[in-house]
């Protein structure tokens, strides 16, 4: 019953709190349609705000029930991400100042974990920290990147949430089950604002407060002995997508920075695919690589990674496959 009050006090805080700030926020910070935006009609950001409300009015109701919670992601690392996002939505942060308070605040966070929670020392401590950093600031940016159509963030937190709540169950870290929860009940919340039609979007304040804390999750989840595998399972879609498109970005000598129209769930919407359609398709694949990892606990890591390299390639090509090489940008849609 305590952790179903999590998610009700987590969904009905972002929920509620999103019709209080969206008068605010369709007056002060307006999305306006780019090169890179499957919108047509200026829309209202920085719906993230009441996300993190709700994540923390969660939180809050789990430690008042008795439960462990990681404060140091929850609260302090969660509120300098969503900040760092306030700032950029309201006035456009540059790439470097912006990737460089990022990496500032992930090393401070990746220190932080594995100084209490690790036996390294030395090197292997200052390498881990390092590799950590990167995680935690790369993953970030990976979420933002994918925050591009309604409701694919919210749908991949919900199920990212459930699955480190499963983990954190099932491996004995409960840390993972309270935060997991509260982020899974308000990004829940905030669907209803965002899906089908969009009025409001989560922003920057947003993608980069869920982006880090479910990073965060991951990183909390490997150092307290849950496999690889299974920590990074509800991550692997955007990690894959992301990773695909820019390397692909890098190799063709394009700026890998600039906006532009070419992952996956852009591919399809640009095909004309919706974006219910678009959104779930990221969802279920989610799923699907958690119940790989799954698989892969019973029968074998070289099952499971074959399965894996399988799904890889199959929503890889997704787009092609629908819709051809190169389809053309006709899924623009009014939110």
């Amino acid at each position: 019953m305590t952790h179903v009050t999590i998610v009700l006090a987590a969904g009905l805080a972002s929920l509620g709190l999103q019709g209080v700030l969206l008068p605010f926020l369709r007056r002060y910070l307006m999305d306006v349609p780019n090169g890179r935006s499957s919108h047509l009609a200026p829309t209202a950001r920085g719906g993230g705000v009441a996300v993190v409300a709700g994540t923390w009015l969660g939180v809050v109701a789990g430690w008042l029930a008795g439960l462990s919670v990681p404060w140091l992601i929850a609260v302090v690392a969660l509120g300098l991400f969503a900040l760092l996002g306030l700032l950029d939505d309201m006035r456009g942060l540059d790439v470097m100042p912006r990737l460089s308070i990022q990496f500032g605040v992930a090393l401070w966070l990746a220190l932080w974990i594995l100084w209490s929670r690790t036996d390294l020392v030395g090197l292997s401590l200052a390498g881990g920290i390092v590799a950590a950093a990167i995680w935690l600031a790369g993953f970030t940016n990976a979420y933002n990147f994918m925050d591009g159509i309604n409701g694919i963030s919210a749908l991949n937190a919900v199920v990212a949430g459930g699955w480190f709540a499963y983990v954190g169950w099932n491996w004995d870290v409960p840390q993972l089950s309270t935060l997991s929860l509260a982020v899974a009940g308000a990004a829940a919340g905030f669907l209803p604002w965002n899906l089908p039609r969009a009025r409001v979007f989560l922003g920057d304040v947003g993608s980069y407060a869920i982006g880090m804390s479910l990073a965060g999750l991951a990183l909390w989840a490997v150092v307290s002995g849950v496999p690889l595998w299974t920590a990074l399972a509800p991550l692997l879609v955007y990690v894959l997508d992301t990773g695909w498109t820019l390397a692909r970005r890098i190799m063709s000598r394009r700026p890998w920075w600039e906006a532009h129209r070419e992952h996956v769930y852009q591919r399809l919407v640009d095909g004309g695919w919706s974006h219910v359609q678009s959104a779930l398709v990221s969802a279920v694949a989610a799923v699907l690589c958690c119940a790989a990892a799954t698989v892969a606990s019973s029968v074998g890591m070289i099952v499971g990674a074959l399965i894996l390299l399988i799904g890889a390639a199959c929503y890889l090509l997704l787009p092609q496959a629908i819709h051809g090489a190169a389809p053309t940008p006709r899924g623009l849609t009014r939110p």
